[in-house]
């Protein structure tokens, strides 16, 4: 995956990919986009997805997700929840709502979570003007 996941625990690397089903489940999103991205981090970590712990709760999240020590750690998490939250181009208010509540509720300052959908933000009209290059009329 990168540096910093090569460093993860395997403990750290379960609560990443629980963390990212938490949010895959959120709106009861039953999108392939998002169904693929979940696989694919899971084989890169060597999990399973079936066998992991099902998080039914973002207070139960921010408990598991306080046990780790790194920001960078945080923040790489959180960026990842977010990434897979607006997978198919829709971020929804739940989903900002309790992503925004799980990132201050572990430490992170609100500047960064912001920085951090806003980076997203521009990542998605980036690929949408990607599409309407190819796509509009000439």
């Amino acid at each position: 995956m990168n540096e910093l996941s090569n460093t993860w625990t395997d403990e750290e690397k379960q609560l990443y990919l629980m963390s990212l089903i938490y949010i895959l489940n959120l709106d009861s999103d039953d999108n392939p986009i998002k169904k693929e991205f979940m696989k694919n981090k899971a084989k890169e970590l060597g999990f399973a997805i079936s066998k992991l712990k099902k998080i039914t709760s973002a207070k139960e999240l921010i408990s598991l997700l306080g046990t780790i020590h790194s920001v960078r750690t945080k923040r790489y998490f959180l960026r990842d929840m977010i990434l897979l939250s607006a997978a198919d181009h829709d971020l929804s208010d739940n989903a900002i709502g309790q992503i925004y509540e799980i990132g201050t509720q572990i430490g992170l300052k609100a500047e960064k979570i912001d920085d951090i959908f806003l980076w997203a933000a521009r990542g998605l009209e980036w690929q949408l003007d990607g599409s309407r290059l190819v796509d509009e009329d000439i």
